[in-house]
């Protein structure tokens, strides 16, 4: 019978969950995902004891751009590293992308169904050192906002509730990474207002709202659970197919942001403000202020039907 430490390192493949075993020598890979999450092949189970230096990462939104970016240095560093993609066929891709990760989750992030089911089957990795909540939706000229099947804005749900729901329930970390952006500054708050249900919607400002409340959210977590270093994460002005998809490409690489994402994922730094940056703006008086953390978090909690 296994212990509970040898559990961890079992692979026990649910139905949306892919696992990959690498062997520690550098021999092949080997691929394997079953329907049974009972069924546990001896290959799967990998050695208790890992290096201190090798961190088990979670990162949202990780086939394609910045995250995949960061999954592939994290990877080629050693780190065991577990995708997430939205549909099957990203997380194939992702998985032919990062021939070294430790495996995929599948969800739809704008699905609450989905996004627990995710947060179960990321579990059967163990216990995370670094989740990085990357994953994020932005719709920059739509004029009609479009609702999920939750009944909130998509954008909303995407890039702010899913993060909190991840951040409810799946097992602590050690730290906790919010994607967000220096355009949190140009965010507004409204706890009474957050799906545009009274004015009128503006995917552009949708967008710098959910850039605002993620540093919100990374910053109240970390007030609320001390024993987690939460970090908000300002990529900077990258090129990736959202932005293109926007006409807005910018100036920077996916890898450069990846890169500085997966420094921010293993080093025991914190950064000042738990904010990190390269650009000047910092996060400000209503960005530090706990009843607007506090506001937030528990709007979250209200919609999500789960507490922190």
């Amino acid at each position: 019978m296994l212990s509970e430490r040898d559990r961890c390192q079992v692979g026990q493949i649910g139905p949306r969950t892919t696992r990959r075993n690498r062997h520690r020598e550098g021999g092949p890979a080997e691929d394997a995902e079953w329907n049974s999450p009972h069924f546990i092949p001896s290959f799967m189970i990998r050695p208790a004891v890992y290096s201190r230096r090798v961190a088990r990462v979670l990162i949202t939104g990780s086939s394609a751009g910045i995250g995949l970016a960061a999954a592939t240095a994290l990877s080629k560093q050693g780190h065991e590293v577990v995708l997430h993609a939205r549909n099957e066929w990203r997380a194939a891709e992702a998985l032919a992308a990062v021939p070294l990760a430790a495996g995929v989750v599948v969800a739809d992030l704008a699905s609450f169904q989905e996004t627990r089911g995710m947060v179960a089957e990321a579990e059967k990795f163990g216990r995370y050192d670094t989740v990085v909540l990357n994953a994020g939706l932005g719709l920059k000229h739509a004029t009609e906002r479009e609702l999920t099947v939750d009944g909130n804005e998509l954008t909303f749900q995407v890039n702010t509730l899913s993060a909190y729901l991840v951040t409810a329930l799946l097992s602590r970390p050690r730290r906790l990474i919010f994607t967000s952006s220096a355009l949190a500054g140009e965010g507004k708050l409204d706890l009474d207002d957050p799906n545009f249900m009274r004015k009128p919607f503006q995917g552009w400002q949708a967008y710098l709202n959910t850039k605002l409340q993620l540093i919100l959210l990374a910053l109240g977590v970390g007030r609320r659970l001390s024993e987690v270093d939460s970090i908000a994460f300002d990529p900077g002005w990258v090129t990736t197919q959202m932005t293109l998809r926007n006409g807005d490409g910018g100036p920077l690489t996916p890898d450069h942001a990846g890169a500085r994402l997966a420094r921010l994922a293993t080093t025991r730094d914190v950064p000042p403000d738990s904010y990190d940056t390269e650009r000047p703006w910092r996060p400000g008086r209503d960005e530090k202020d706990p009843e607007k953390q506090d506001g937030l978090l528990a709007l979250c909690a209200q919609l999500t039907g789960s507490a922190l």
